[in-house]
């Protein structure tokens, strides 16, 4: 496919914004159930794509995979190379976009990817990489947001007043629908799933907006570029009512559920 490099480049350059390491913290409880799920053992070529600061990528090394991680926005590396440095964990760094991976046929046993690879425009690009770099036999595993997740609304809202360039984001939340990903990756793979939570501790839903609208890129790109000002303060005041909608008290505490398909796909092995 021919990739649009100023789209390319536009998103690359909202989602380095912020402290996206802290969005990680919270990301990181599904990145672990992940991993448990596939339980890869030593010497798996792995390759995490939309690796950013190494949740996934981090885990499997340290089982003994052979890890190569890929972002688009390698200003996420330098925190990665440092959480990998401190762990004694080794794994190989690749700036590059899930529509055109850099990586030749059937190069590895294991791709994941935790909430990222649904942000890719093209979605039948980035499938169709996934599953060419995949050996027969290997699996795909990913996370990631359900359309009706409070992600879901959070972007919705997002893009209401911050479209993406040229419209060419695509429907990400797609990504969360098994049905979607069976037409995607066809009779080529078995794919299992099923619907899990995370839950983002805020003792409020301002607490959270908050906390969004200082670490998040996608959200630090809106606040600087919206005009008038009064527009930002419109779409602050609409995610803090939705985000009022999730909130809840329950045996985890107080915070917001947050739901996405965590998914296994096996590719049949016709040899």
């Amino acid at each position: 496919m021919t990739i649009d490099e100023n789209v390319q480049e536009i998103n690359r350059t909202m989602w380095s914004y912020g402290e996206y390491r802290h969005v990680a913290d919270l990301l990181r409880p599904g990145a672990e159930e992940l991993v448990a799920r596939l339980a890869p053992e030593a010497g798996t070529r792995h390759l995490d794509v939309a690796t950013g600061n190494g949740n996934v990528a981090l885990l499997t090394a340290l089982r003994g995979c052979r890890v190569t991680g890929l972002d688009l926005t390698d200003e996420f590396f330098p925190d990665a190379r440092q959480r990998f440095a401190e762990a004694g964990a080794e794994v190989e760094l690749h700036r590059g976009d899930a529509q055109e991976l850099p990586f030749a046929d059937a190069s590895f046993d294991l791709v994941t990817s935790t909430y990222g690879i649904q942000f890719a425009p093209d979605h039948a690009a980035s499938s169709g990489e996934t599953a060419r770099v995949l050996r027969p036999g290997g699996r795909i595993g990913m996370c990631n947001w359900t359309a009706r997740s409070w992600t879901a609304h959070f972007q919705e809202i997002l893009s209401a007043y911050f479209p993406s360039p040229n419209g060419h984001q695509g429907q990400p939340m797609l990504w969360g629908s098994p049905d979607h990903l069976a037409e995607l990756f066809g009779d080529d793979f078995t794919i299992t799933s099923e619907r899990r939570e995370l839950f983002y501790p805020f003792a409020t839903a301002e607490d959270l907006v908050a906390f969004f609208e200082n670490c998040f890129g996608p959200c630090i790109a809106a606040r600087n570029t919206i005009s008038p000002p009064a527009r930002w303060k419109e779409l602050r005041a609409e995610m803090a009512e939705m985000t009022e909608g999730f909130h809840t008290t329950d045996e985890r505490g107080t915070g917001v559920p947050v739901e996405y398909l965590l998914v296994v796909a096996e590719k049949k092995d016709t040899r």
